[in-house]
């Protein structure tokens, strides 16, 4: 039995730097967190001795006492390192190789055990070294780049607009903080308190002008992602409405309203939105598709969340209308397996409600597309017009289809469906909201076609098989 995860970034820097950093294995908790301790006995040489324990405090003195140390298996100076360590009945093995390409250098990361406990030994050793990679990276490149990753580090960067990220703490502002700055982009994130990480942070309320608007207005050339709002995940009450629509709407109004003083308009401006603006629709719905006016819930709490954005100063603009972006990092993947790996992974409600969804690394593409980036390092740019743009994948699936692909990815072949009624009754105690199981949204990505963008995951087979490996 083989459990195993692998991930890459790219990074605007040479090898050699990255690779000073990953060869010192004391340096490992520097640039990923899980990683309480870690060393090697002797110089780093293929067959030297060495040690890790997680920072978790239970697991780590548990790991210290029982654990034995790691072998350097493999060394390939300035490309390639691997770490093997006994567990009972197999091993752990850790990789970490470069690959110049693209004017950079592609970093990817392997951890596989296996044995007879490998699914065990994932879940409580393996996960926590691969949870957000995508923060691991950004450490990295602060520890391997000139002058720490800062701005004025070399000419081109100096060149480069300040992208600012508000709601920048969450899934999707991470991924995209995280990739812009390995990409060489100065970023910083509007923050409502001061947190470890490896992104500069400036202070907001979210909803008043104060000293972060006249920082950001003093900014030469400025780029702007707003993605603030809490989860839309939680029960459909009057109260968490409002909450869902407050959480959006102040950050936006603050955002305009501070940009309307500012001596030079915004560059480019990217705002999150939501595919549920199309509400309850069996019919596909691309942007030229107007949205109901008088749809309830969620899709009211959109359209106030667009409205509110309409009066912003920005040279160019974009208004992502985004679908369930998919991810194994992401939380809604839990959300959709946890019941399927209890049995539960039948077909919901009717089963023929439409799921629009979109992979993790499509949106990160579609999100630099609309910054005015090249979708990803060596690839064609794709110029997207103003106005909105469904970032969605260009096959939704129906929710029996869905539910398949659950059920295989967890490895239940069988799933009890859940009517409706019983759904929405369970709701409460699940902290869920029904409607975004059975409500029909059908979104459709016209712009991005039209284009010329292609989806690396198009189809929601590729996309699972993806997060399975």
């Amino acid at each position: 039995m083989t459990w195993h995860r692998t991930a890459s970034q790219w990074f605007r820097l040479p090898a050699g730097p990255l690779w000073e950093v990953l060869s010192e294995v004391r340096r490992w908790p520097e640039w990923n967190p899980a990683v309480g301790e870690a060393g090697l006995g002797t110089a780093l040489a293929e067959g030297a001795q060495g040690h890790y324990a997680p920072a978790q405090r239970i697991l780590g003195a548990l790991h210290r006492r029982t654990a034995p140390g790691f072998t350097v298996t493999q060394v390939d100076p300035g490309r390639r390192l691997v770490l093997r360590q006994p567990q009972p009945g197999g091993a752990q093995e850790i990789e970490w190789s470069l690959a110049e390409r693209d004017g950079g250098t592609l970093f990817t990361q392997r951890v596989v055990i296996d044995g007879p406990l490998a699914q065990q030994f994932g879940l409580t050793a393996g996960e926590p070294l691969v949870r957000g990679f995508a923060a691991q990276c950004a450490r990295l490149y602060r520890l391997a780049a000139p002058g720490g990753g800062t701005a004025g580090a070399d000419d081109d960067a100096a060149r480069r607009p300040l992208t600012v990220l508000a709601g920048g703490s969450g899934y999707l502002g991470t991924l995209l903080a995280a990739d812009l700055l390995c990409s060489g982009h100065e970023v910083a994130l509007l923050a409502r308190s001061q947190r470890p990480g490896p992104f500069r942070q400036i202070l907001w309320d979210g909803r008043s002008q104060g000293p972060w608007a006249a920082e950001l207005g003093a900014v030469e050339r400025l780029a702007l992602v707003n993605l603030s709002g809490v989860s839309l995940d939680r029960p459909g009450t009057e109260a968490n409405l409002a909450l869902l629509r407050d959480s959006r709407v102040a950050p936006t109004r603050a955002l305009v309203e501070a940009s309307r003083t500012w001596a030079r308009p915004v560059e480019r401006w990217v705002q999150l939105s939501a595919v549920g603006i199309y509400g309850d629709s069996q019919e596909p719905m691309d942007e030229r598709a107007a949205p109901p006016s008088e749809a309830p819930g969620l899709a009211a709490v959109v359209r106030d969340w667009e409205a509110a954005f309409d009066p912003a100063a920005a040279a160019r603009s974009t208004v992502l209308r985004t679908a369930v972006v998919l991810d194994r990092d992401a939380a809604v993947l839990s959300r959709l397996t946890g019941p399927a790996r209890l049995g539960a992974g039948g077909h919901l409600g009717t089963g023929e409600q439409w799921f629009s969804w979109i992979h993790a690394a499509d949106w990160l593409r579609v999100a630099r597309a609309a910054l005015g980036l090249v979708p990803s390092a060596g690839e064609a740019p794709v110029e997207l017009p103003d106005g909105v743009v469904n970032a969605t994948s260009p096959q939704p699936v129906q929710n029996r289809e869905l539910m398949a692909h659950i059920r295989e990815f967890v490895g239940v072949p069988v799933g009890i469906p859940a009517p409706a009624g019983l759904l929405r009754a369970a709701a409460g105690v699940l902290r869920t909201n029904p409607d975004l199981a059975l409500d029909s949204v059908r979104a459709v990505p016209g712009v991005l076609k039209d284009a010329g963008f292609e989806f690396r995951y198009p189809q929601l087979a590729a996309a699972f098989r993806e997060m399975a490996a």
